[in-house]
This record gives C-alpha cells, structure tokens and sequence, in this order.
C-alpha cells in the first residue's frame, strides 16, 4: 500500500515539474524567435536607411523612397505575417525642420526610416500579447543633395 502511494506522489511531482520546464522551454523560444525577428527587422531598417542617405536611385525616376520601400519589403519577405510591416520615411534639413517633400535630400540633412512590424506570437495572458509590435528606427547622414 505504502509503495503505491510514493508511486503516485512521484507521478504527480513529475507532472508538475515536467509541465512547468515545458513551459519555460515554450518561452525562450518564443523569445528566441521573436529576437530573431527583431534582428532582421533592424538589419532591413539600417540597410535602407543607408540606400536612402547616399540617394541611391537606379532607375533615375527621382523616386528615392520606392527604393527604401523595396529594399525594406524584400529584407522581411521571410518573416512570418510579413504584409504588416509599415515604412515610414522622414527627410530633415541640417537644421533639424523636417522637409515637406520626403523625397527631399541635402547634404548634412538626416534621414530617418522609421518600420514596424506586427509579430505573431503565442500569446501569454498578462505577459505577452498578440500581435506584438516591433519597433526598428534607423537615422543617417545624408550625403547628396535632391530636391
């Protein structure tokens, strides 16, 4: 009788233990894949950052921002969800005002190229939601001139 009882208690500490390092496995996955992402989103953000800065157009239509888009859509093309990914590009003076055109480029001026991303996690109540956002902000220097 008594043997049966230690078995059952074993059992039952067993499941719970397993349940909880189950768990914990789930997690850092989930944080491994979501840091994952997060690093191609970076990675995207600061090479099309860099594209737009040196006015890099060629097709020579004058359309700089189409190439920041582009260069953005193809980096993230394997991201899960990767139709929510949003762009949005603003072009400063060397003053700091930002242009009205974002097309606009001066030399010593900045460009800032601004994505987010709504990333499919396993949602956890209270800790972690779904869709989370990943924010990824890139400035350089610009180093041409367009109007």
């Amino acid at each position: 009788m008594g043997y049966r009882k230690v078995q059952g208690q074993a059992l039952v500490e067993f499941a719970v233990s397993a349940s909880l390092l189950i768990l914990l496995m789930v997690g850092i996955f989930m944080f491994g894949q979501l840091l994952g992402w997060f690093h191609t989103l970076n990675n995207a953000t600061r090479d099309a950052a860099r594209v737009g800065a040196v006015c890099y157009d060629p097709d020579a239509d004058n359309d700089l921002n189409e190439h920041i888009v582009a260069i953005v859509q193809q980096r993230t093309s394997g991201l899960p969800n990767s139709e929510s990914v949003v762009v949005v590009i603003t072009s400063y003076a060397p003053d700091g005002t930002p242009f009205a055109n974002p097309q606009k480029r001066q030399r010593g001026g900045m460009l800032k190229v601004e994505v987010t991303y709504d990333a499919p996690v396993v949602p956890i109540p209270g800790i972690l939601s779904s869709p989370r956002r990943l924010r990824s902000v890139s400035v350089f220097r610009v180093e041409c001139d367009r109007n």
